[in-house]
């Protein structure tokens, strides 16, 4: 009985850590790292740059890993910044978003759909753009995407872009 039990709170515990777990593709996350200041730049965030890019990792807890690895491949992807622009990281997690203050732009790691929301709604009081892992979240407001098929494509929203004020080059809408 005692077994039994220790069991069915392993599996409880073990379902309830996973539960919103995503396994992130360190390829992905490499294209990622290398669009993400560049679509600040291609976008009217780039009048809100003053010395640096500000752009805010938000995750889970439990993919903290994922969002140093993310913050590690921007970085080693940008030393020296872009454009005579450094940049500023910052890791933090759906509950502690307001640490993206400044940012002009918050990637979004995955999530459950409260979180999501939540995150769109700060990215839009903030006048930031969102991005998203997951393209499945453009349809809960985020504003920009990767499509990874045999080109990497830019996924916009551009009705959510429109809505917070944020315009992008034509180049970027063209290649979307």
């Amino acid at each position: 009985m005692f077994s039994l039990l220790i069991r069915l709170v392993t599996i409880i515990f073990f379902y309830s850590t996973t539960l919103n777990a995503t396994i992130y593709d360190n390829v992905t996350l490499s294209l990622f790292s290398k669009i993400i200041p560049r679509i600040v730049l291609m976008s009217s965030q780039k009048e809100q740059i003053k010395e640096t890019i500000d752009l805010c990792i938000v995750g889970d807890k439990i993919d903290e890993r994922v969002a140093l690895t993310m913050i590690d491949k921007l970085t080693d992807t940008y030393p020296n910044g872009i454009n005579n622009h450094l940049l500023k990281l910052t890791n933090t997690t759906y509950s502690t978003i307001e640490k993206c203050q400044s940012s002009q732009l918050i990637f979004l790691l995955s999530s459950n759909e409260q979180n999501i929301d939540k995150a769109v709604q700060y990215t839009h009081k903030h006048r930031a753009i969102s991005m998203s892992y997951d393209p499945l979240y453009l349809e809960n407001g985020v504003q920009v995407s990767l499509f990874l098929g045999r080109k990497v494509t830019p996924y916009l929203n551009i009705n959510e872009l429109r809505k917070n004020g944020i315009d992008v080059d034509n180049l970027l809408i063209r290649i979307s």
